[in-house]
């Protein structure tokens, strides 16, 4: 029986590296496997990772691959209108007869949403493989504080239980690629609204700060403006766990020149 397990384990990871992108060692500089502009959003589809896997009770899993969908609103007041983000999940164990029906993450258990018919495949064991996804928005992955984004499948009753952990800088990435077609978009947008004029010599990294400020609270242009009068030369690194305007902001001042820089922070002193 054991031979067998290892047999059919070492088969199963074969087959997903040849179907997957990425496994907790991985760098994530190439996750999307699709980038959407919608109306009111943009959407990230990720290539898919292997979850390291710790079965807690019942059945063993044999395999199992994860993908990330994320919708980016455009804009605030685009939220009625963005479709949720979701971590999807196929699973893959020696049939049981328990499936797994509820995910426990961030200390909150959540129902699993099938996203496709369960399957079943028998040769000299019988496998079941699970579609499942669970609301996972990119506000959770950016103020996630531990490396890897852990998470609990159950069974009723919870004879089925297994963990599976990816690595918090997959949807880091996810978000990243989402920023910059954000940037692109914002970036259209004050090209269309604004003449081109002679005397408008105002920088791209100028204008971009302008943008993203006007999309921050007040409690996010204090914390830039306080960063960016810390970092005159541009040479700090904002928190990744700060909110996509502060992420935006801090990105522009970055590519600033010196004296555009000088401008930004000219700028700031006047909307005090």
């Amino acid at each position: 029986m054991k031979a067998t397990f290892r047999l059919v384990t070492a088969s199963s990871c074969l087959l997903i590296v040849g179907c997957t992108s990425f496994d907790s060692s991985s760098q994530f500089d190439d996750v999307a496997s699709s980038v959407k502009e919608r109306r009111h959003y943009v959407q990230v589809v990720t290539k898919s990772i292997t979850p390291d896997i710790q079965v807690l009770s019942g059945a063993n899993v044999v395999k199992a691959s994860a993908n990330y969908v994320a919708n980016y609103p455009v804009d605030k007041s685009a939220g009625p209108d963005v479709a949720p983000s979701k971590l999807m999940t196929e699973i893959s164990y020696f049939k049981n007869y328990q499936e797994y029906e509820t995910v426990t993450i961030n200390g909150e258990t959540l129902p699993l949403e099938n996203t496709q018919v369960t399957s079943e495949t028998c040769t000299e064991h019988c496998v079941t493989t699970q579609y499942v996804s669970f609301p996972f928005s990119p506000d959770i992955a950016n103020n996630w504080s531990e490396p890897q984004v852990t998470y609990t499948f159950n069974s009723a009753g919870g004879g089925n239980r297994v963990q599976l952990s990816i690595p918090n800088a997959y949807f880091m990435a996810a978000n990243d690629e989402a920023s910059r077609v954000l940037g692109q978009q914002s970036q259209s947008a004050v090209s269309a609204s604004q003449p081109i004029s002679v005397k408008d010599t105002k920088e791209k990294p100028e204008e971009m700060v302008n943008y993203w400020y006007q999309q921050a609270t007040d409690s996010e242009r204090s914390a830039f403006a306080d960063w960016a009068f810390a970092h005159r030369d541009g040479s700090g690194v904002l928190p990744t766990t700060q909110s996509q305007a502060l992420q935006m902001m801090g990105y522009w001042y970055q590519q600033a020149t010196p004296t555009s820089r000088k401008a930004i922070l000219t700028w700031l002193l006047n909307q005090s």
